[in-house]
């Protein structure tokens, strides 16, 4: 199967940010989490895989259509919503849906009917006096009124109340019931992508630092408690990555992948506690840098 994105050592300098070298996959008929602090280049690579600017180098094919070269054909098939879309020119919502309908041969009215009530829009209402939240639903009304093979979400639950989230990630995963349909969402929600999210990556200062299928990424990394043993200081051991140290106790962040057999002889201490971390407690161990926080006691 043909993948939804690739991304092949791109590299994108903004004032003094330089996104990569980065490569990335995205498979066809997944959602997919990019994840990342503010700043790191989630919304840089969105808008590169969006065609919205060029980077200075790398390549970047979408349904193997190349995003410089094939542009149109390539808009035509992705729907994007992000926080910082602005719709105030239009000043009625309805007058904004009959413009932007117009251009896309994919657009459901019946569907934009529907988005409209569940969200608690009205075609009368006055854009310029939506909420935050309101602006962010209509957003997603012009984006999955469609029927393309990529949505592209930036931060699509900002400002969505408990309600509007749940329409959101039912219509979601509504969509990946039809063949070849992706959805790349770019969230700090953690918890909804640990329910709803097929593949990850993380990037980190313009990189990619991790990036894999959830089941995978679960069973990849796991989280290490020891008692070490009288007067011992917590070992460097290639494979774990030291998180917090107080006194006899050492708490680790342990990758199965970089772990050689028989490290836990190297460890001058017992291990008391294994434990699988969720995905929001992944993110902050693979954020976290020196000095070690002290653990609470």
């Amino acid at each position: 199967m043909q993948n939804a994105v690739d991304v092949r050592d791109v590299v994108r300098r903004q004032g003094r940010f330089q996104l990569g070298p980065l490569s990335l996959t995205i498979p066809a008929g997944c959602i997919f989490g990019l994840i990342g602090p503010n700043g790191a280049g989630k919304t840089t690579l969105l808008d590169l895989i969006c065609g919205v600017g060029r980077a200075q180098s790398g390549t970047i094919t979408v349904m193997g259509m190349d995003i410089a070269r094939d542009e149109v054909a390539i808009k035509q098939r992705i729907a994007y919503a992000g926080p910082e879309t602005s719709y105030l020119p239009w000043g009625r919502v309805g007058r904004l849906i009959d413009f932007v309908s117009g251009f896309y041969p994919d657009w459901n009215d019946v569907k934009c009917e529907s988005l409209l009530e569940a969200f608690g829009l009205q075609r009368s209402q006055s854009i310029p006096a939506l909420s935050f939240g309101g602006a962010s639903k209509l957003g997603l009304v012009l984006a999955l009124s469609r029927d393309p093979h990529l949505i592209v979400l930036d931060e699509p639950t900002t400002g969505l109340d408990p309600v509007a989230r749940r329409v959101l990630y039912a219509e979601l995963l509504n969509r990946m019931q039809r063949p070849n349909r992706t959805i790349l969402i770019a969230t700090h929600i953690l918890a909804d992508l640990e329910r709803f999210a097929d593949r990850i990556a993380l990037i980190h200062q313009g990189s990619v630092r991790l990036a894999g299928d959830m089941a995978t990424i679960s069973e990849r990394y796991v989280q290490i408690d020891v008692a070490l043993a009288a007067g011992a200081d917590a070992p460097v051991v290639p494979g774990l990555t030291l998180l917090a140290h107080l006194g006899a106790r050492a708490r680790y962040l342990g990758d199965r992948e970089a772990l050689a057999p028989g490290w836990e002889s190297t460890l001058a201490g017992e291990i008391v506690e294994r434990k699988a971390l969720a995905l929001e407690e992944l993110y902050l161990a693979l954020e976290s840098t020196p000095p070690v926080r002290e653990l609470a006691a």
